[in-house]
């Protein structure tokens, strides 16, 4: 006998499929950073410093008139998405969860610098007892940051701590408070996707 329960197999193999997808993730945004560098390398050698550096802070001051001038139109895609849940004072970004092999739209993550709130998606009905929310989303991957904040010695209220809002056992929300820093923030868009795809397999 192994000493492992079907549940801890079944369990076992859904880490392995997400570790898989991180990986891959992983991978695509380090093959993009690799693009953006070549392009970088090609363009300081077929010109003088003077001349790439006035092209870069163009650049960028084109980018970031152009990030502005989404923020500001009401044509930009964010502000088609439902009104965010935070004070508005603390609200900054609204980011759509997607599911990975066709971009269904799974939930928004709602953000301002220290809190997120990922608030499903209309018609995204899913229940916090349905697998592997508890076991996974909570147990392991938002209980596991707490904990490490805890090694670190950080203390409530500066740890990360959440809060699952249900109605009848619906999710409406999870506020996941000191999330700390933009790694952290994107594995929790990355799980919370994989989660809750799961989660819809599951419910049929």
């Amino acid at each position: 006998m192994s000493g492992y329960s079907e549940d801890d197999i079944r369990c076992a193999a859904d880490i392995r499929e997400w570790l898989i997808k991180s990986i891959s993730d992983k991978q695509e945004e380090v093959d993009r950073l690799r693009t953006i560098l070549s392009i970088i390398d090609n363009l300081l050698k077929h010109g003088s410093f003077k001349a790439a550096a006035s092209i870069s802070f163009a650049t960028a001051g084109t980018a970031t008139a152009q990030v502005q001038a989404t923020q500001q139109s009401p044509s930009a895609p964010a502000t088609q998405q439902p009104t965010p849940t935070l004070n508005s004072s603390d609200y900054r970004d609204i980011r759509p969860l997607k599911r990975a092999k066709d971009d269904f739209w799974l939930a928004n993550a709602e953000m301002s610098p220290s809190v997120v709130v990922i608030v499903p998606a209309p018609g995204i009905n899913l229940n916090v007892n349905t697998p592997p929310f508890k076991s996974f989303f909570l147990n392991r991957i938002l209980d596991g940051m707490k904990n490490k904040d805890a090694s670190h010695g950080i203390k409530e209220p500066e740890a990360l701590n959440y809060n699952v809002e249900d109605e009848n056992g619906t999710i409406r929300r999870i506020v996941i408070n000191n999330y700390r820093d933009k790694d952290r923030l994107q594995e929790i868009f990355n799980t919370s996707s994989w989660v809750f795809t799961r989660m819809l397999e599951k419910s049929g």
